[in-house]
């Protein structure tokens, strides 16, 4: 009897250990592990078709995006899980589509024929279904120029930003459209179709910048309602050197740049970046040295002794109204190194966004220059970018300080926390003194109050300096290329606007015209 009770009691002991185990393992699958094995049972269930490798949105500094706002649909088609007949329905429609039914794999239709719609919108099937797939760029022009583009095939950035950044906005996972399926590729009842992204592999990262979108789009709808064929705006803020808004024109396709290789208007090159003769933009700098080093006063009278304007004037008056014979004669009193000096100390002749592409503009080497009068009094042997004539504008509209201009604020992560790549400044750098600040000012509203640049009035109050220069010859007729820069209000200024209009018959008033345009409308969004 007793080793019977003990072949009982081990039968027992036997048991119970086994029901711990199956136990721990019914805990261990529904529990522990109950996410990765609802996985693996979906992944059994579920005919994927990928469409598209997610790719880290570029987002204004309100944290609006700038790419992938709109969406494009397709036509999505399973072979799998249709029925022969339906094979057979389809086939001639999708062969217009370059597309044949022996295929196993998924396959998506951007733009299908109106009889495949038709047919499908008759006669529902399992297999087909729609879906949508974000547009990078959208359907209208938004900062292509800067953002720039990717590869068509391989997402991997090509230019702008996108190329800049890639490593910071690409990523290894992809997003996939399912259909729910039993065992037999049967589509299972009431669950349809999902989108599934892949969470295991490395994910995108945001790349942020100090555009802000209402403006941009602001800018972009002025530039089209204006008619500009060939120029640049840009829009900074006063204080920060926060580039608020870049614009050019002509525009590109950015899913075919391809087309634009050989384009003669080079619908391709970023303007705000290239360089240019200031033209008449050249007497800021010329009044901004003598001011600075004592030897001209803004009540400081002179005689235009080419006759082109009133006979005496001041120096204020001068600059309204573009004098060119008196900043020569300017120029002739003060040298060539003050001049360049202070045009060095405002960023000219020097790389700004450090952008590829970006042409930082020529100042001549002031050292060993005999004939300065030749060399800067009116420029012709000077460029500058259109933004850095807005870093000049918003050193004058600042008090004096000098903050470098930029364009990308950090990256955000996929949980949301942010990270800065642009330099903490607080405060600029001083570049000019108070009393010659508030001359430049008194000029610049001088010129719009009353001078060259009238067509920039605005109810807020603006100030600004306009330009122009012949930059050649066509069938015997002048090219212009125009200038205006400004800043708004006069008498607190928040935003700097450089306009560049090329080979524009409207000349500098029309650019003065286009500023104003741009002050009202931007201000108001602010």
């Amino acid at each position: 009897m007793e080793k019977k009770r003990q072949r009982i009691y081990l039968f027992c002991t036997v048991l119970l250990l086994a029901g711990c185990y199956l136990a721990y393992r019914l805990y261990t699958i529904q529990v522990t592990h109950n996410y990765d094995w609802a996985l693996k049972a979906v992944n059994q269930r579920s005919d994927g078709l990928a469409l598209y490798r997610q790719r880290g949105a570029i987002i204004d500094c309100h944290g609006q995006p700038l790419t992938g706002r709109d969406h494009q649909a397709y036509l999505a088609v399973f072979p799998p899980l249709l029925t022969t007949e339906e094979k057979k329905a389809l086939a001639p429609l999708l062969a217009a589509h370059h597309i044949r039914m022996d295929a196993h794999s998924p396959v998506t239709i951007a733009n299908p024929s109106a009889e495949l719609l038709r047919f499908i919108n008759e006669r529902p099937m399992a297999g087909v279904t729609f879906c949508t797939i974000p547009l990078r760029y959208g359907t209208r022009p938004l900062a292509h120029h800067l953002l720039g583009y990717v590869h068509p095939t391989t997402g991997e950035g090509i230019a702008g930003l996108e190329a800049m950044y890639d490593e910071i906005l690409a990523s290894d996972r992809l997003v996939k459209l399912i259909m729910m399926a039993d065992a037999h590729q049967r589509p299972i009842p009431g669950l349809g179709w999902r989108y599934q992204e892949e969470t295991i592999r490395r994910p995108a990262r945001n790349l942020v910048l100090t555009l802000d979108f209402g403006l941009q789009r602001k800018v972009e709808t002025l530039l089209d309602e204006a008619g500009v064929t060939k120029g640049a705006v840009v829009l900074l803020e006063v204080g920060t050197g926060k580039i608020r808004a870049l614009a050019n024109r002509p525009v590109f396709n950015p899913y075919r740049p391809q087309l634009s290789l050989n384009d003669p208007d080079r619908s391709l090159q970023n303007r705000a970046l290239a360089a240019y003769p200031p033209g008449g933009m050249w007497r800021l700098i010329i009044a901004a040295a003598g001011l600075e080093r004592g030897l001209l006063h803004p009540d400081q009278v002179f005689c235009d002794e080419a006759g082109t304007g009133p006979g005496f004037m001041t120096l204020t008056q001068a600059f309204a109204y573009g004098t060119r014979s008196v900043f020569q004669k300017t120029v002739s009193l003060l040298g060539a190194e003050p001049v360049l000096a202070i045009a060095g100390a405002c960023g000219l002749g020097a790389a700004t966004l450090r952008f590829p592409g970006e042409e930082t503009g020529f100042l001549p080497d002031w050292v060993g220059v005999d004939d300065s009068t030749a060399v800067v009094s009116d420029g012709e042997n000077i460029t500058v970018t259109p933004v850095q004539i807005a870093v000049v504008l918003q050193v004058i509209a600042g008090g004096g300080d000098y903050y470098p201009p930029t364009v990308v604020e950090g990256i955000q992560q996929e949980d949301g926390a942010w990270s800065s790549l642009s330099p903490a400044t607080e405060t600029g750098r001083p570049v000019m003194a108070a009393a010659t600040v508030a001359a430049l000012r008194k000029m610049l509203e001088a010129t719009v109050l009353y001078g060259t640049g009238q067509k920039a009035q605005i109810q807020h109050e603006a100030a600004g300096v306009d330009g122009m220069v012949v930059s050649g010859y066509r069938e015997g007729q002048a090219i212009y290329h125009s200038w205006f820069a400004g800043y708004a209000p006069a008498y607190a200024p928040r935003l700097v606007g450089v306009v560049l209009l090329e080979d524009d018959p409207g000349g500098a008033e029309r650019a003065a015209a286009l500023f104003a345009s741009l002050m009202e409308s931007c201000l108001s969004l602010l």
